[in-house]
C-alpha cells in the first residue's frame, strides 16, 4: 500500500483507534470543545514530537477552559517528552500523556481523546497504544 492510500492515511488510521476504543464501551467525547481542543493540540505538537515517535493523550470531560488547558498540555509536551506515563490535572481535569516510540512514519504524531470522567483513561491508552504499534 502506498503511504497515501486512504487505509494508511493518519485520518484512516485515528478513526480505526477511535473505533476500537469506542467498541471496547469506552464514551468519548465528541462536542466542539472537546474537537477543537484534540485538533489544537494535534497541530501545535506535532513538529515538536521527534520522527518514530507518538503523543497519546487523554482529558476528562467537560473541558471548560479549552485554552487554558490546551496551553498547559503544550508547555507539558514542549518541556520535554516524558519516558513514562504523565498523570496531572490540568484546570480540574485529569489528563495523562504517554510517549510511544517506535512508530511508524505515516502514523500520527499526535493523538487526543477526550472522554466521559466515569471511563478509564488507562484503558483508552493502552488501546491506543496497541492500535499505533500493530499498524505495519
Amino acid at each position: 500500500m502506498q503511504a497515501g492510500s486512504p487505509t494508511t492515511s493518519p485520518s484512516a488510521v485515528e478513526r480505526d483507534i477511535t473505533e476500537h476504543i469506542i467498541a471496547a464501551k469506552i464514551r468519548l467525547r465528541f462536542d466542539k470543545s472537546a474537537l477543537r481542543l484534540v485538533g489544537g493540540l494535534k497541530t501545535a505538537l506535532a513538529e515538536a514530537i521527534p520522527e518514530g515517535h507518538a503523543v497519546i493523550f487523554t482529558v476528562t470531560a467537560p473541558v471548560l477552559r479549552r485554552a487554558k488547558t490546551a496551553a498547559a498540555l503544550e508547555a507539558l509536551v514542549r518541556a520535554g517528552l516524558p519516558t513514562d506515563e504523565v498523570r496531572n490535572t490540568i484546570e480540574d481535569n485529569d489528563v495523562r500523556l504517554r510517549l510511544v516510540a517506535d512508530v511508524r512514519a505515516h502514523m500520527p504524531k499526535v493523538l487526543g481523546f477526550v472522554h466521559n470522567p466515569d471511563s478509564d483513561a488507562a484503558l483508552i491508552l493502552a488501546l491506543a497504544v496497541s492500535q499505533l504499534l500493530a499498524r505495519k
